[in-house]
């Protein structure tokens, strides 16, 4: 979900500036692929360009993760580095991204722009609305805690889970905890550094796992799956 965000985010930006940097003038960049498309200034095609190739030349050191402008990699950073620059004025509460920020001011003005077309229900933002859904569709409701993958049923989530059985043992040098993954240690090492880095963007609240951010938001969707 955190990385669906992101990349919905970045596309939103990249389709932002392609209008915005349209031009009908003689020296003009334009895009190969895509009629009609032109940029006054030849980087903002370069950015343009990833869209097709699928190119993200800004790779994130901590975790690997690549985006393709520079923006959205910088806002990236503030989840390991647990800088929130975003401070609501009305409560004090600082996030990592403009967007979230966004989405928590709706609990103070009470907007809730999304509404389902279903049952009529109106929430506070379209990732909101999207797990809200899954109840008319009774799919999904299952979670992996140990990546975050959703599943149908709980037979599909019982084989899922064996997949992440293996035999190598990962052990914390803190505690020596043992650990069968990398990734399972990896977030087990965040109850010692206390880093959470999975934000709830409907409260701010955090979490150290994928998996427990996905359980938490059925408090705001009224998801129950079992």
């Amino acid at each position: 979900p955190t990385a669906m965000k992101e990349e919905s985010q970045e596309l939103n930006e990249t389709q932002e500036d392609d209008h915005n940097n349209f031009t009908t003038g003689e020296k003009s960049f334009s895009c190969s692929q895509t009629e009609k498309t032109s940029f006054r200034k030849k980087g903002s095609l370069k950015s343009h360009m990833s869209i097709h190739t699928g190119e993200k030349p800004y790779t994130c050191p901590q975790c690997g993760k690549g985006f393709t402008r520079h923006g959205s990699f910088k806002r990236h950073k503030n989840i390991h580095s647990g800088e929130k620059p975003y401070t609501c004025k009305l409560c004090g509460k600082s996030f990592t991204t403009e967007l979230n920020l966004k989405y928590h001011q709706n609990s103070h003005t009470g907007e809730k722009p999304f509404t389902c077309d279903q049952c009529g229900k109106s929430l506070g933002h379209k990732t909101t609305l999207k797990q809200h859904m899954r109840l008319h569709s009774k799919e999904y409701c299952f979670i992996c805690h140990q990546c975050g993958m959703t599943f149908t049923d709980g037979k599909n989530l019982e084989n899922h889970v064996t997949s992440h059985i293996g035999d190598k043992t990962f052990m914390c040098h803190l505690c020596g905890r043992d650990f069968t993954l990398k990734g399972n240690l990896q977030t087990h090492m965040r109850i010692h550094t206390g880093e959470r880095p999975f934000t709830c963007t409907h409260c701010g609240k955090t979490f150290t796992s994928n998996g427990n951010l996905q359980t938490h938001m059925r408090v705001h969707t009224g998801e129950r799956p079992f």
